[in-house]
């Protein structure tokens, strides 16, 4: 018995140092998920219409507990910035991902554009490379990081930009002009 404790008091250190592992099959599923539904949100700009792509961020954000904010100039163009705070010996960092696409004409697609179509191992959707696939990427960084209680020496900011595509000036012109103090970084 007592070699029996022993064997558990030297191992209970070690158990309890093990990093939170994530289940990367469930992270994989969940990128996809968020990817695809943002590739479904017609964000075309012009006319820019990608209030959707930033409500949809912020309800997945604020589930998780993480903050948002939202600024616009145009009601329908919001910019979406969250911030998971460090412990501030370093300057922040900020990852950016734009949610407007350039438009398109469905009949030269093989597959809809709006339809995040899975096949032969791509993903088809107007976005896809430029750049709700790095939205996507965002969101889940920023996903991860909350999850798994990463100790962070700066705060980690994620703005996903609307207007990059077309007019700039709803976009980063907007933040940078008015509202640099929210996504300042290195």
């Amino acid at each position: 018995m007592r070699g029996l404790c022993f064997a558990l008091l030297l191992a209970s250190p070690v158990v309890a140092q093990q990093p939170n592992v994530p289940n990367w099959q469930q992270v994989e599923a969940e990128t996809m998920q968020h990817f695809q539904a943002l590739l479904r949100m017609d964000t075309s700009d012009p006319p820019g219409t990608e209030r959707e792509a930033a409500e949809y961020l912020k309800q997945v954000l604020e589930k998780e507990g993480i903050p948002v904010e939202m600024f616009a100039i145009e009601p329908h163009r919001p910019n979406l910035v969250a911030r998971l705070e460090g412990n501030g010996s370093k300057r922040p960092l900020l990852i950016m991902g734009h949610t407007d696409v350039v438009n398109v004409d469905p009949a030269k697609w093989t597959h809809p554009p709006f339809s995040a179509t899975r096949a032969g191992g791509y993903v088809y959707g107007r976005g896809a490379v430029d750049d709700k696939d790095n939205v996507a990427a965002g969101l889940m960084l920023m996903l991860m990081l909350k999850r798994m209680n990463v100790p962070l020496d700066r705060d980690v900011i994620f703005l996903a930009e609307a207007g990059e595509e077309g007019t700039t000036r709803v976009g980063i012109q907007l933040m940078a002009r008015e509202h640099f103090p929210r996504i300042e970084a290195e």
